[in-house]
């Protein structure tokens, strides 16, 4: 028998069964073919669902040895898109919460600041890190490093905005070179080091947002010296400033 005619003699076949027995010879002969295409359909899907419901990275921030409640948090996040008048189903602003930073060697989580360390130094590599918030512990590391802009760079971006923050602007020492390597090493009897003292953090803890936050001390926000987003990160250092009261 010709190809042709088995295949023509299958047709008639599969037109002479009943619907149940056609749905038994599907799958027991194309079963595979099947899974194949239904896998390849929801990739596919799933894929096309998240490149539509992906949202857009406005703006990276940071909270650095300080407690953020999920109110405060939703301020520091939809508040913001809100407060631009963005979309918040389609922006949003993404945060590395808990983060903790110390160089006290003697601490029970030392593993844990080390590893937050590893964290920051990645994501400003990345230029993944726009805007921080830190405590004085936290601050006088970041600066130190000199990861955080000179803020009176503001004055001539946007000069009404600089007046509004410049009573709460802070100077802070910024280590240019030092020999820290050879004194860990035990090459070199002293430590010294080359500073400078910069305008980088802007001291919030009298502003409306944190007044009754539960946060203990002295709270600053800095912006990170190599942010790709330095409107919104100077925008979001306005928004700081508001009352989410209203009042």
């Amino acid at each position: 028998m010709t190809t042709r005619k088995r295949r023509e003699e299958n047709r008639k076949a599969f037109r002479n069964m009943s619907t149940s027995e056609k749905i038994d010879y599907i799958f027991a002969y194309y079963k595979l073919p099947i899974f194949t295409a239904v896998v390849a359909f929801i990739v596919l899907a799933s894929t096309a669902y998240r490149e539509i419901t992906r949202k857009t990275v406005v703006l990276y921030t940071a909270y650095a040895n300080i407690s953020v409640g999920e109110d405060l948090d939703s301020q520091l996040t939809d508040g913001y898109i809100s407060y631009r008048e963005l979309d918040p189903k389609k922006q949003e602003v993404d945060v590395y919460r808990d983060l903790y930073l110390s160089d006290d060697a003697s601490i029970e989580n030392h593993e844990y600041a080390y590893a937050c360390k590893i964290k920051v130094l990645g994501a400003i590599s990345a230029r993944k890190m726009d805007v921080i918030l830190m405590n004085d512990e936290a601050l006088m590391q970041i600066s130190a490093s000199g990861f955080l802009k000179d803020l009176t760079e503001i004055e001539e971006a946007d000069p009404q905005l600089y007046a509004s923050l410049e009573p709460y602007l802070c100077e802070n020492t910024v280590i240019l070179s030092d020999n820290s390597i050879a004194y860990s090493l035990g090459e070199d009897e002293t430590y010294h080091a080359e500073t400078e003292e910069v305008v980088n953090a802007v001291d919030v803890t009298s502003f409306p947002m944190f007044r009754n936050a539960g946060i203990d001390g002295s709270l600053y926000a800095g912006i990170i010296a190599n942010t790709k987003r330095p409107a919104n990160s100077m925008a979001f250092l306005g928004y700081l400033q508001a009352d989410p009261t209203g009042n």
